[in-house]
């Protein structure tokens, strides 16, 4: 089962990193495809996101040391308009066709960053579950003890999740997009925009991770066997 789990991890960042890397330039000036590929939406959103990168690399370049940050995001968000202009004329579609599309391609690429840590924190949370019952057997001081020690790792849990996964996904998808500087991109992180759900999602998980743990001590226990 871990093994099979480390796999999935594995593609998931491999999925990852698949994007893009022949063109880079910092002067804002598209490199263009050989061959043209359809303009269906997925790909107009890979390349959007392509022109999104060249305009950061060009900021940096030209304006990211002693210009103004107004002056900074204005330099780059010209430069990417420019981009999305030369990416429409190149597939022959109204401009507006390019910049709806952009960020269409996110759901895969936002699952494979994020399912390798969930699974990574699952783990985490069984292990902690074990831990708390081994720590707090029921026979000994009851299922009360257990269950206000849980309560509290969840919430510490939860918080460590919020956090570390944040930085995780920044990390992965510099990688994925080979430019550490994530500029406002980091807005478009799914993780960044649903910090919230997160945190629900990760109490929720520990707390099944508790239960789950807990009903396998109390079977255990009935069989008068080594329940961990």
């Amino acid at each position: 089962m871990a093994r099979h789990s480390w796999v999935v991890i594995l593609a998931c960042l491999v999925a990852a990193g698949c994007v893009r890397r022949d063109g880079r330039n910092s002067d804002c000036r598209w490199p263009g495809e050989t061959p043209v590929h359809s303009p269906d939406a997925r790909h107009l959103s890979a390349d959007a996101e392509f022109a999104q990168d060249l305009a950061i690399r060009y900021a940096d370049v030209h304006y990211g040391h002693s210009a103004p940050g107004e002056e900074y995001d204005a330099a780059r968000d010209r430069c990417m308009a420019t981009l999305f202009a030369q990416i429409a004329s190149e597939h022959h579609v109204p401009v507006v066709r390019v910049s709806e599309a952009f960020g269409q391609n996110r759901a895969l690429i936002d699952a494979a960053e994020i399912l390798p840590f969930a699974l990574l924190y699952c783990f985490a949370a069984i292990a902690a579950a074990r831990m708390i019952w081994k720590r707090y057997p029921p026979s000994e001081n009851g299922w009360m003890a257990g269950a206000i020690m849980a309560l509290f790792l969840s919430l510490a849990f939860a918080i460590g999740c919020t956090m570390l996964g944040e930085v995780w996904c920044w990390i992965i998808e510099s990688k994925r997009i080979g430019n550490s500087h994530m500029s406002l991109r980091v807005q478009q992180l799914w993780w960044d925009r649903h910090q919230g759900a997160v945190f629900a999602a990760a109490v929720v998980a520990f707390w099944l991770a508790t239960c789950g743990a807990g009903f396998s001590l109390r079977r255990a226990l009935a069989r008068d066997v080594s329940p961990f």
